[in-house]
Protein backbone atom coordinates (compact mmCIF):
# COMPACT_ATOMS: atom_id res chain seq x y z
CA UNK A 1 0.00 0.00 0.00
CA UNK A 2 1.87 3.03 -1.21
CA UNK A 3 1.82 6.65 -0.15
CA UNK A 4 1.92 9.24 -2.91
CA UNK A 5 -0.43 11.32 -4.99
CA UNK A 6 1.28 10.59 -8.28
CA UNK A 7 0.81 6.86 -7.71
CA UNK A 8 -2.90 7.44 -7.32
CA UNK A 9 -2.92 9.21 -10.64
CA UNK A 10 -3.45 6.20 -12.89
CA UNK A 11 -6.32 4.98 -10.75
CA UNK A 12 -8.61 7.84 -11.61
CA UNK A 13 -8.70 8.14 -15.35
CA UNK A 14 -7.74 5.99 -18.28
CA UNK A 15 -5.47 8.67 -19.72
CA UNK A 16 -2.25 9.46 -17.87
CA UNK A 17 -2.62 13.25 -18.17
CA UNK A 18 -6.04 13.14 -16.57
CA UNK A 19 -4.69 10.94 -13.84
CA UNK A 20 -2.01 13.49 -13.12
CA UNK A 21 -4.67 16.13 -12.56
CA UNK A 22 -6.26 14.06 -9.84
CA UNK A 23 -2.86 13.40 -8.34
CA UNK A 24 -2.39 17.13 -7.97
CA UNK A 25 -5.74 17.44 -6.27
CA UNK A 26 -7.43 18.87 -9.37
CA UNK A 27 -10.04 17.59 -11.74
CA UNK A 28 -9.47 17.23 -15.45
CA UNK A 29 -9.08 20.55 -17.31
CA UNK A 30 -10.24 22.46 -14.25
CA UNK A 31 -8.41 25.70 -13.61
CA UNK A 32 -8.93 28.39 -11.01
CA UNK A 33 -10.64 31.50 -12.36
CA UNK A 34 -8.90 33.72 -9.80
CA UNK A 35 -5.49 35.07 -10.94
CA UNK A 36 -2.53 33.26 -9.43
CA UNK A 37 -0.99 36.40 -7.95
CA UNK A 38 -4.26 37.27 -6.23
CA UNK A 39 -4.65 33.76 -4.84
CA UNK A 40 -1.13 33.76 -3.40
CA UNK A 41 -1.48 37.26 -1.99
CA UNK A 42 -4.84 36.48 -0.41
CA UNK A 43 -3.65 33.18 1.06
CA UNK A 44 -0.47 34.62 2.53
CA UNK A 45 -2.38 37.61 3.89
CA UNK A 46 -5.01 35.32 5.46
CA UNK A 47 -2.37 33.34 7.34
CA UNK A 48 -0.54 36.51 8.38
CA UNK A 49 -3.77 38.17 9.51
CA UNK A 50 -4.77 35.10 11.51
CA UNK A 51 -1.42 35.27 13.28
CA UNK A 52 -2.02 38.93 14.13
CA UNK A 53 -5.50 38.18 15.45
CA UNK A 54 -4.20 35.26 17.50
CA UNK A 55 -1.59 37.56 19.00
CA UNK A 56 -4.40 39.71 20.40
CA UNK A 57 -5.64 36.76 22.48
CA UNK A 58 -3.34 36.95 25.51
CA UNK A 59 -5.72 35.66 28.20
CA UNK A 60 -4.13 32.39 29.29
CA UNK A 61 -7.31 31.30 31.04
CA UNK A 62 -9.26 31.61 27.80
CA UNK A 63 -6.60 29.62 25.89
CA UNK A 64 -6.60 26.95 28.60
CA UNK A 65 -10.40 26.77 28.68
CA UNK A 66 -10.57 26.34 24.91
CA UNK A 67 -7.95 23.59 24.73
CA UNK A 68 -9.06 21.75 27.86
CA UNK A 69 -12.77 21.67 26.99
CA UNK A 70 -14.04 18.15 26.38
CA UNK A 71 -17.20 16.11 26.65
CA UNK A 72 -17.47 12.31 26.96
CA UNK A 73 -19.75 10.27 24.75
CA UNK A 74 -22.38 8.95 27.21
CA UNK A 75 -23.35 5.92 25.15
CA UNK A 76 -19.72 4.82 25.03
CA UNK A 77 -18.66 5.69 28.56
CA UNK A 78 -21.58 3.82 30.16
CA UNK A 79 -20.75 0.48 28.60
CA UNK A 80 -17.28 1.22 27.31
CA UNK A 81 -15.83 -2.26 27.78
CA UNK A 82 -18.52 -4.01 25.77
CA UNK A 83 -18.68 -1.36 23.04
CA UNK A 84 -14.91 -1.22 22.64
CA UNK A 85 -14.65 -5.03 22.57
CA UNK A 86 -17.27 -5.33 19.84
CA UNK A 87 -15.72 -2.45 17.91
CA UNK A 88 -12.29 -4.04 18.16
CA UNK A 89 -13.53 -7.36 16.80
CA UNK A 90 -15.44 -5.74 13.94
CA UNK A 91 -12.50 -3.49 13.12
CA UNK A 92 -10.08 -6.40 13.05
CA UNK A 93 -12.37 -8.38 10.74
CA UNK A 94 -12.73 -5.36 8.47
CA UNK A 95 -8.99 -4.77 8.30
CA UNK A 96 -8.12 -8.41 7.64
CA UNK A 97 -10.83 -8.65 4.98
CA UNK A 98 -9.51 -5.53 3.25
CA UNK A 99 -5.94 -6.83 3.26
CA UNK A 100 -7.07 -10.19 1.88
CA UNK A 101 -9.07 -8.39 -0.81
CA UNK A 102 -6.07 -6.30 -1.85
CA UNK A 103 -3.98 -9.44 -2.27
CA UNK A 104 -6.57 -11.78 -3.82
CA UNK A 105 -8.34 -9.29 -6.08
CA UNK A 106 -5.03 -7.70 -6.99
CA UNK A 107 -3.81 -11.05 -8.31
CA UNK A 108 -7.06 -12.43 -9.70
CA UNK A 109 -9.26 -9.42 -10.37
CA UNK A 110 -9.72 -7.18 -13.42
CA UNK A 111 -6.71 -5.39 -14.88
CA UNK A 112 -8.42 -1.99 -15.18
CA UNK A 113 -7.36 0.09 -12.13
CA UNK A 114 -10.66 1.90 -11.58
CA UNK A 115 -12.49 -1.44 -11.65
CA UNK A 116 -10.08 -3.31 -9.38
CA UNK A 117 -11.05 -3.42 -5.71
CA UNK A 118 -7.43 -3.79 -4.62
CA UNK A 119 -6.48 -0.44 -6.17
CA UNK A 120 -9.63 1.20 -4.84
CA UNK A 121 -9.02 -0.02 -1.27
CA UNK A 122 -5.35 0.90 -1.28
CA UNK A 123 -5.55 4.36 -2.81
CA UNK A 124 -9.11 5.64 -2.43
CA UNK A 125 -9.42 3.99 0.98
CA UNK A 126 -6.08 3.89 2.81
CA UNK A 127 -4.27 6.66 0.96
CA UNK A 128 -7.00 9.26 0.53
CA UNK A 129 -10.12 8.62 2.63
CA UNK A 130 -8.81 7.12 5.88
CA UNK A 131 -6.52 10.07 6.68
CA UNK A 132 -9.52 12.38 6.15
CA UNK A 133 -11.58 10.36 8.60
CA UNK A 134 -8.64 10.37 10.99
CA UNK A 135 -8.17 14.13 11.22
CA UNK A 136 -11.80 15.12 10.65
CA UNK A 137 -13.39 12.62 13.06
CA UNK A 138 -11.26 10.07 14.92
CA UNK A 139 -8.28 7.78 14.28
CA UNK A 140 -9.66 4.32 13.33
CA UNK A 141 -6.32 2.77 12.30
CA UNK A 142 -5.35 1.06 15.59
CA UNK A 143 -8.66 -0.81 15.45
CA UNK A 144 -8.63 -1.84 11.78
CA UNK A 145 -4.86 -2.18 11.24
CA UNK A 146 -4.50 -5.75 9.87
CA UNK A 147 -0.72 -5.79 10.30
CA UNK A 148 -1.03 -5.00 14.00
CA UNK A 149 -3.64 -7.75 14.44
CA UNK A 150 -1.48 -10.37 12.70
CA UNK A 151 1.65 -9.31 14.61
CA UNK A 152 -0.14 -9.51 17.96
CA UNK A 153 -1.49 -12.94 17.06
CA UNK A 154 1.94 -14.26 16.11
CA UNK A 155 3.49 -12.70 19.22
CA UNK A 156 0.80 -14.26 21.40
CA UNK A 157 1.48 -17.70 19.96
CA UNK A 158 5.21 -17.31 20.53
CA UNK A 159 4.59 -16.13 24.09
CA UNK A 160 2.50 -19.21 24.84
CA UNK A 161 5.17 -21.48 23.36
CA UNK A 162 7.90 -19.82 25.40
CA UNK A 163 5.74 -19.93 28.51
CA UNK A 164 5.07 -23.65 28.05
CA UNK A 165 8.78 -24.35 27.64
CA UNK A 166 9.65 -22.41 30.76
CA UNK A 167 6.97 -24.18 32.80
CA UNK A 168 8.32 -27.54 31.70
CA UNK A 169 11.84 -26.63 32.83
CA UNK A 170 10.91 -24.73 36.00
CA UNK A 171 12.10 -26.35 39.24
CA UNK A 172 9.57 -24.69 41.54
CA UNK A 173 6.15 -23.22 41.21
CA UNK A 174 7.41 -19.75 42.08
CA UNK A 175 10.22 -19.90 39.54
CA UNK A 176 7.83 -21.12 36.89
CA UNK A 177 5.37 -18.29 37.57
CA UNK A 178 8.12 -15.70 37.34
CA UNK A 179 9.45 -17.17 34.11
CA UNK A 180 5.99 -17.26 32.58
CA UNK A 181 5.29 -13.64 33.58
CA UNK A 182 8.62 -12.52 32.15
CA UNK A 183 7.93 -14.25 28.85
CA UNK A 184 4.57 -12.57 28.29
CA UNK A 185 4.77 -10.18 25.31
CA UNK A 186 8.57 -10.29 25.56
CA UNK A 187 10.38 -9.10 22.47
CA UNK A 188 13.02 -11.24 20.83
CA UNK A 189 15.19 -8.12 20.46
CA UNK A 190 15.12 -4.79 22.24
CA UNK A 191 14.15 -1.90 19.99
CA UNK A 192 17.19 0.45 19.77
CA UNK A 193 16.21 3.65 21.54
CA UNK A 194 18.64 5.66 19.43
CA UNK A 195 16.61 4.88 16.31
CA UNK A 196 13.54 6.66 17.71
CA UNK A 197 11.04 7.01 14.84
CA UNK A 198 13.62 7.38 12.06
CA UNK A 199 12.61 3.98 10.57
CA UNK A 200 9.10 5.38 10.10
CA UNK A 201 10.51 8.49 8.39
CA UNK A 202 12.57 6.29 6.08
CA UNK A 203 9.58 4.01 5.49
CA UNK A 204 7.21 6.82 4.53
CA UNK A 205 9.77 8.32 2.19
CA UNK A 206 10.34 4.92 0.59
CA UNK A 207 6.61 4.39 0.07
CA UNK A 208 6.21 7.81 -1.56
CA UNK A 209 9.10 7.13 -3.93
CA UNK A 210 8.15 3.54 -4.74
CA UNK A 211 4.58 4.49 -5.51
CA UNK A 212 5.86 6.92 -8.10
CA UNK A 213 8.39 4.64 -9.78
CA UNK A 214 6.48 1.33 -9.57
CA UNK A 215 3.26 0.63 -11.51
CA UNK A 216 1.26 -0.10 -8.36
CA UNK A 217 -1.79 1.79 -9.65
CA UNK A 218 -1.75 0.45 -13.19
CA UNK A 219 -0.88 -3.16 -12.40
CA UNK A 220 -2.97 -4.59 -9.52
CA UNK A 221 -0.70 -7.63 -9.41
CA UNK A 222 2.28 -5.47 -8.52
CA UNK A 223 0.18 -3.77 -5.84
CA UNK A 224 -0.74 -7.15 -4.36
CA UNK A 225 2.89 -8.22 -4.17
CA UNK A 226 3.86 -4.91 -2.57
CA UNK A 227 1.11 -5.41 0.02
CA UNK A 228 2.45 -8.90 0.81
CA UNK A 229 5.98 -7.51 1.14
CA UNK A 230 4.84 -4.70 3.42
CA UNK A 231 2.91 -7.15 5.58
CA UNK A 232 5.92 -9.46 5.89
CA UNK A 233 8.31 -6.66 6.86
CA UNK A 234 5.84 -5.22 9.36
CA UNK A 235 4.93 -8.49 11.04
CA UNK A 236 8.55 -9.66 11.27
CA UNK A 237 9.62 -6.31 12.70
CA UNK A 238 6.81 -6.31 15.24
CA UNK A 239 7.57 -9.86 16.33
CA UNK A 240 11.28 -9.13 16.70
CA UNK A 241 10.94 -5.84 18.58
CA UNK A 242 7.41 -6.24 20.06
CA UNK A 243 4.23 -4.81 18.52
CA UNK A 244 4.16 -1.93 21.01
CA UNK A 245 7.62 -0.66 20.04
CA UNK A 246 7.30 -1.33 16.32
CA UNK A 247 3.94 0.35 15.78
CA UNK A 248 4.89 3.26 18.04
CA UNK A 249 8.16 4.03 16.26
CA UNK A 250 8.90 2.07 13.09
CA UNK A 251 5.72 1.44 11.08
CA UNK A 252 5.10 4.46 8.79
CA UNK A 253 1.35 3.91 8.47
CA UNK A 254 0.86 3.59 12.23
CA UNK A 255 2.88 6.74 12.91
CA UNK A 256 1.08 8.63 10.12
CA UNK A 257 -2.38 7.87 11.46
CA UNK A 258 -1.34 8.48 15.08
CA UNK A 259 -0.06 11.96 14.27
CA UNK A 260 -3.00 12.85 12.04
CA UNK A 261 -5.29 11.64 14.83
CA UNK A 262 -4.02 14.44 17.08
CA UNK A 263 -5.93 16.92 14.90
CA UNK A 264 -9.26 15.10 15.27
CA UNK A 265 -12.21 16.41 17.34
CA UNK A 266 -12.76 12.95 18.87
CA UNK A 267 -9.99 11.63 21.09
CA UNK A 268 -9.70 8.35 22.95
CA UNK A 269 -8.64 8.86 26.58
CA UNK A 270 -8.55 6.12 29.19
CA UNK A 271 -10.69 3.70 27.11
CA UNK A 272 -13.23 6.45 26.56
CA UNK A 273 -14.02 8.63 23.56
CA UNK A 274 -14.24 12.35 24.24
CA UNK A 275 -15.27 15.29 22.08
CA UNK A 276 -12.71 18.12 22.04
CA UNK A 277 -12.10 21.30 20.07
CA UNK A 278 -10.52 20.32 16.71
CA UNK A 279 -6.76 20.59 16.98
CA UNK A 280 -6.84 21.05 20.76
CA UNK A 281 -4.52 18.11 21.34
CA UNK A 282 -1.83 19.69 19.16
CA UNK A 283 -0.93 21.66 22.27
CA UNK A 284 0.00 18.43 24.07
CA UNK A 285 3.78 18.08 24.24
CA UNK A 286 3.50 14.28 23.99
CA UNK A 287 2.20 14.43 20.41
CA UNK A 288 5.69 14.89 18.93
CA UNK A 289 8.20 13.17 21.17
CA UNK A 290 11.59 13.83 19.55
CA UNK A 291 13.50 15.10 16.53
CA UNK A 292 12.62 12.05 14.45
CA UNK A 293 8.92 12.81 14.80
CA UNK A 294 9.63 16.45 13.96
CA UNK A 295 11.10 15.14 10.72
CA UNK A 296 8.06 12.90 10.16
CA UNK A 297 5.69 15.86 10.59
CA UNK A 298 7.70 17.92 8.09
CA UNK A 299 7.70 14.95 5.69
CA UNK A 300 3.90 14.76 5.86
CA UNK A 301 3.77 18.33 4.57
CA UNK A 302 6.56 17.89 2.04
CA UNK A 303 5.36 14.65 0.45
CA UNK A 304 2.11 16.31 -0.53
CA UNK A 305 4.02 19.30 -1.92
CA UNK A 306 6.36 16.94 -3.77
CA UNK A 307 3.55 14.95 -5.32
CA UNK A 308 1.85 18.14 -6.42
CA UNK A 309 5.07 19.56 -7.86
CA UNK A 310 6.12 16.63 -10.08
CA UNK A 311 2.83 16.77 -12.02
CA UNK A 312 3.13 20.47 -12.88
CA UNK A 313 4.96 21.96 -15.86
CA UNK A 314 7.82 23.34 -13.70
CA UNK A 315 8.17 19.94 -12.04
CA UNK A 316 8.22 18.14 -15.38
CA UNK A 317 10.89 20.49 -16.71
CA UNK A 318 12.98 20.01 -13.59
CA UNK A 319 12.86 16.25 -13.96
CA UNK A 320 13.71 16.42 -17.66
CA UNK A 321 16.65 18.75 -16.95
CA UNK A 322 18.09 16.45 -14.30
CA UNK A 323 17.65 13.35 -16.45
CA UNK A 324 19.42 15.16 -19.30
CA UNK A 325 22.51 15.43 -17.08
CA UNK A 326 22.79 11.65 -17.01
CA UNK A 327 20.78 10.74 -13.91
CA UNK A 328 18.28 7.94 -14.19
CA UNK A 329 14.61 8.79 -13.73
CA UNK A 330 14.41 6.80 -10.50
CA UNK A 331 17.42 8.58 -9.04
CA UNK A 332 16.05 11.93 -10.19
CA UNK A 333 12.73 11.47 -8.43
CA UNK A 334 14.52 10.23 -5.33
CA UNK A 335 16.88 13.22 -5.39
CA UNK A 336 13.96 15.63 -5.66
CA UNK A 337 12.19 13.90 -2.80
CA UNK A 338 15.22 13.95 -0.52
CA UNK A 339 16.44 17.38 -1.58
CA UNK A 340 13.10 19.05 -1.07
CA UNK A 341 12.60 17.30 2.24
CA UNK A 342 16.01 18.44 3.40
CA UNK A 343 15.18 22.01 2.39
CA UNK A 344 11.80 21.95 4.16
CA UNK A 345 13.31 20.41 7.30
CA UNK A 346 16.20 22.86 7.27
CA UNK A 347 13.80 25.80 6.94
CA UNK A 348 11.86 24.57 9.95
CA UNK A 349 14.99 24.13 12.08
CA UNK A 350 16.10 27.61 11.01
CA UNK A 351 12.82 28.92 12.39
CA UNK A 352 13.46 27.13 15.68
CA UNK A 353 16.92 28.70 15.83
CA UNK A 354 15.52 32.16 15.06
CA UNK A 355 12.80 31.75 17.68
CA UNK A 356 15.43 31.62 20.43
CA UNK A 357 16.70 34.99 19.19
CA UNK A 358 13.35 36.73 18.84
CA UNK A 359 12.29 35.45 22.26
CA UNK A 360 15.40 34.69 24.36
CA UNK A 361 14.79 31.61 26.48
CA UNK A 362 16.58 28.88 28.39
CA UNK A 363 14.81 26.30 26.20
CA UNK A 364 17.05 24.66 23.63
CA UNK A 365 16.56 24.89 19.89
CA UNK A 366 15.74 21.18 19.84
CA UNK A 367 13.06 21.61 22.52
CA UNK A 368 11.44 24.50 20.64
CA UNK A 369 11.49 22.56 17.39
CA UNK A 370 9.75 19.64 19.07
CA UNK A 371 7.12 21.77 20.80
CA UNK A 372 6.17 23.77 17.70
CA UNK A 373 6.07 20.73 15.38
CA UNK A 374 2.46 19.57 16.10
CA UNK A 375 0.91 22.56 14.25
CA UNK A 376 2.54 21.18 11.10
CA UNK A 377 0.07 18.30 11.35
CA UNK A 378 -2.82 20.74 10.88
CA UNK A 379 -1.09 22.11 7.78
CA UNK A 380 -0.61 18.58 6.42
CA UNK A 381 -4.25 17.75 7.16
CA UNK A 382 -5.51 20.80 5.28
CA UNK A 383 -3.21 20.08 2.37
CA UNK A 384 -4.26 16.42 2.27
CA UNK A 385 -7.93 17.41 2.19
CA UNK A 386 -7.24 19.90 -0.58
CA UNK A 387 -5.47 17.21 -2.61
CA UNK A 388 -7.92 14.37 -2.28
CA UNK A 389 -11.45 15.59 -1.61
CA UNK A 390 -12.17 15.83 -5.35
CA UNK A 391 -10.42 12.54 -5.98
CA UNK A 392 -12.56 10.66 -3.45
CA UNK A 393 -15.76 12.29 -4.73
CA UNK A 394 -15.01 11.51 -8.37
CA UNK A 395 -14.20 7.87 -7.68
CA UNK A 396 -17.17 7.25 -5.35
CA UNK A 397 -19.36 5.44 -7.97
CA UNK A 398 -16.45 3.30 -9.18
CA UNK A 399 -15.57 2.45 -5.58
CA UNK A 400 -19.11 1.33 -4.78
CA UNK A 401 -19.22 -0.75 -7.94
CA UNK A 402 -15.94 -2.48 -7.10
CA UNK A 403 -17.08 -3.16 -3.54
CA UNK A 404 -20.38 -4.65 -4.67
CA UNK A 405 -18.78 -6.96 -7.22
CA UNK A 406 -15.02 -7.35 -6.61
CA UNK A 407 -14.28 -9.99 -9.27
CA UNK A 408 -16.83 -8.88 -11.89
CA UNK A 409 -17.17 -5.08 -11.73
CA UNK A 410 -18.61 -2.97 -14.57
CA UNK A 411 -16.44 -2.83 -17.67
CA UNK A 412 -16.55 0.99 -17.72
CA UNK A 413 -16.70 2.24 -14.12
CA UNK A 414 -18.54 5.52 -13.61
CA UNK A 415 -16.63 8.56 -12.41
CA UNK A 416 -18.18 11.83 -11.36
CA UNK A 417 -17.33 15.10 -13.07
CA UNK A 418 -15.83 17.42 -10.46
CA UNK A 419 -17.44 20.89 -10.59
CA UNK A 420 -15.30 23.99 -11.03
CA UNK A 421 -16.12 25.34 -7.57
CA UNK A 422 -14.25 22.41 -6.05
CA UNK A 423 -11.08 24.46 -6.51
CA UNK A 424 -12.43 26.99 -4.02
CA UNK A 425 -13.13 24.18 -1.55
CA UNK A 426 -9.57 22.94 -1.94
CA UNK A 427 -8.10 26.38 -1.27
CA UNK A 428 -10.44 26.82 1.70
CA UNK A 429 -9.33 23.48 3.17
CA UNK A 430 -5.69 24.38 2.74
CA UNK A 431 -6.12 27.79 4.40
CA UNK A 432 -8.20 26.30 7.23
CA UNK A 433 -5.36 23.94 8.05
CA UNK A 434 -2.86 26.79 8.14
CA UNK A 435 -5.10 28.98 10.31
CA UNK A 436 -5.59 26.09 12.76
CA UNK A 437 -1.81 25.65 12.82
CA UNK A 438 -1.36 29.35 13.64
CA UNK A 439 -3.71 29.08 16.61
CA UNK A 440 -2.09 25.86 17.87
CA UNK A 441 1.34 27.52 17.69
CA UNK A 442 -0.07 30.49 19.63
CA UNK A 443 -1.33 28.20 22.40
CA UNK A 444 1.97 26.32 22.50
CA UNK A 445 3.91 29.59 22.78
CA UNK A 446 1.94 30.54 25.90
CA UNK A 447 2.84 27.15 27.37
CA UNK A 448 6.54 27.60 26.65
CA UNK A 449 7.06 31.25 27.59
CA UNK A 450 5.99 33.02 30.78
CA UNK A 451 5.76 36.54 29.34
CA UNK A 452 3.04 37.60 26.92
CA UNK A 453 5.34 39.59 24.65
CA UNK A 454 7.93 36.83 24.73
CA UNK A 455 5.30 34.24 23.75
CA UNK A 456 4.11 36.38 20.83
CA UNK A 457 7.63 37.13 19.57
CA UNK A 458 8.59 33.46 19.68
CA UNK A 459 6.00 32.73 16.99
CA UNK A 460 7.36 35.15 14.38
CA UNK A 461 9.82 32.74 12.71
CA UNK A 462 7.32 29.90 12.65
CA UNK A 463 4.64 32.16 11.16
CA UNK A 464 7.07 33.10 8.39
CA UNK A 465 7.66 29.42 7.67
CA UNK A 466 3.90 28.76 7.61
CA UNK A 467 3.36 31.65 5.20
CA UNK A 468 6.05 30.13 2.95
CA UNK A 469 4.33 26.74 3.10
CA UNK A 470 0.99 28.41 2.30
CA UNK A 471 2.35 30.29 -0.67
CA UNK A 472 4.03 27.23 -2.20
CA UNK A 473 0.95 25.07 -1.64
CA UNK A 474 -1.41 27.61 -3.20
CA UNK A 475 0.97 28.14 -6.10
CA UNK A 476 0.90 24.44 -6.88
CA UNK A 477 -2.90 24.36 -6.71
CA UNK A 478 -3.13 27.20 -9.25
CA UNK A 479 -0.84 25.53 -11.79
CA UNK A 480 -2.20 23.41 -14.64
CA UNK A 481 -1.09 19.81 -14.37
CA UNK A 482 0.67 17.58 -16.81
CA UNK A 483 1.76 13.97 -17.10
CA UNK A 484 4.75 13.06 -14.89
CA UNK A 485 7.58 11.90 -17.10
CA UNK A 486 9.60 8.67 -16.97
CA UNK A 487 7.27 6.94 -14.50
CA UNK A 488 6.29 3.30 -14.71
CA UNK A 489 3.23 2.75 -16.79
Amino acid sequence: MGCGAVGIAAVCWTEPASASNVAAGLGEDRELTVPTWLTLLTGGAAVGASAMLAALVTDRRFVDALHEWDRPFPSVSTRSSRVLAIGSVLGSVLGLTALAAVIIVGLEGPAMPTANLAVILAFVGVRALLPMITFLVVDPWPTIDPFRFIARGVTGILDRVRGRERRNTAQTGTEGAKSNAASKNAAILEYPARLSSWPAVLGLGALVWLELVLPVTTDPGVLARVAVGYACVTVVGAVLFSPAAWFRHADPLAVLFRLYGAVAPVQRQDSQFRLVVPGARLRDESVVADSSEVAFAVLLVWELTYNGFVVTTPGRRTVETLVATGLSAHVTYLALLLGGFGLALGLYWLAAHASRRTAPTYRSERALARRFAPPLLAIAAGYHLAHYVAFVASLAPASLAALSSPLAPPVNPTTLLVPGWMGTVEIGALLAGHVLAIWAAHAIAFDCFPGRLQAIRSQYPFVVVMVCYTTVSLWLLTLPTTEPVYVAG
